[in-house]
């Protein structure tokens, strides 16, 4: 299916085809889950609180979210999870009840400069700053979409803090050119559109503007793109209404895929040797398996797994494939 095909201006015909995308599960909302707030010091003078979500006991495992989402991306993972591993969902930096610094609720804007503030070196400080926070020296790591690449320079930076490093889907270096390439613009786009003045304000313009901007990516990266239930959109809905929400992911954009970002780092182009799982649903539309070929030549101990009839967001769309490929490539010795 095209993506000019995928709504026709019909989402009710859509709505009108629903099957069982719930796979027998009952929907588990946000106030399902054990909340925590903890606040870090960056060293640039202010202090970022971070919401996370933590069940279970064991070896600690952070689930790291992407674009666009938040904490409850993982939320057909994290009670399964727990069962196995000390399980911990963060809200990122500009996510979800996280903090977005420098926003001004005066003027709904956030004032920093994205460059200096939401760039991937301050990424990855900050989730090495949130576990010893919270009194972990050395976990399992999962990084989706944005946080992939994350996790790449993190495990680069901070080998001493990862047991184990799982990635969904993963962004690596090399596939930018490819992203960015005037061939995949009909699918990069929004990228570029998200460093735009206009797009805050157009996206929140109202409430169902915000929905029908991020259904489209729910919908058009996802293999079955009937999967999510009205239910599960109007909480993601929800999440990107509070204020900051929006312009804090789009920050993430205006940081790493413009014309003056900083860049991948030499480190972030040697190889390493901690153990690695990739899972990549061959169905995603955004960051295309044809890219795995980039997997093999940066992780020496990999074990990499295409997920079929599964897209972007591999983890609601393969829950059971996700839950169990995690378990045990995390328990293996």
């Amino acid at each position: 299916m095209a993506y000019q095909e995928l709504y026709g201006g019909k989402w009710e015909e859509i709505q009108s085809k629903r099957v069982d995308t719930l796979y027998g599960r009952k929907l588990l909302r946000p106030e399902d889950f054990k909340h925590y707030e903890v606040t870090t010091q960056d060293p640039r003078g202010y202090e970022v609180k971070f919401h996370y979500v933590r069940e279970g006991s064991g070896e600690p495992l952070f689930l790291l979210h992407g674009w666009p989402g938040f904490w409850y991306d993982y939320w057909m993972n994290i009670k399964e999870l727990a069962k196995h591993f000390d399980v911990i969902a963060p809200d990122n930096r500009g996510y979800g009840d996280s903090d977005k610094p420098g926003y001004d609720p005066t003027t709904r804007r956030i004032k920093l400069d994205p460059l200096q503030h939401y760039d991937l070196d301050t990424t990855v400080d900050d989730q090495m700053r949130l576990a010893k926070t919270l009194g972990i020296e050395k976990a399992y790591w999962c990084g989706h979409d944005w946080t992939s690449l994350t996790m790449h320079k993190f495990v680069r930076r901070y080998p001493e803090m990862v047991k184990k490093l799982v990635l969904v889907n993963p962004f690596l270096p090399g596939a930018e050119a490819r992203y960015l390439s005037p061939a995949f613009f009909a699918h990069s786009w929004y990228s570029q559109f998200h460093g735009t003045p206009l797009a805050v304000e157009l996206v929140e313009s109202s409430r169902e503007a915000t929905k029908i901007y991020f259904r489209w990516f729910f919908q058009w990266w996802s293999y079955n793109k009937n999967l999510w239930t009205p239910e599960e959109l109007e909480i993601i809905t929800d999440n990107f209404t509070k204020p900051g929400n929006i312009e804090g992911g789009f920050s993430w954009y205006r940081a790493n895929l413009g014309p003056l970002s900083k860049g991948w780092e030499p480190i972030d182009y040697t190889p390493t040797h901690i153990p690695t799982l990739v899972l990549w649903g061959e169905g995603d539309t955004c960051v295309v398996i044809n890219w795995a070929d980039l997997v093999a030549q940066y992780y020496l101990n990999l074990t990499f797994k295409p997920v079929k009839k599964a897209g972007h967001f591999l983890m609601r769309e393969a829950p059971d494939v996700f839950n169990q490929e995690v378990t045990e490539f995390l328990k293996q010795t």
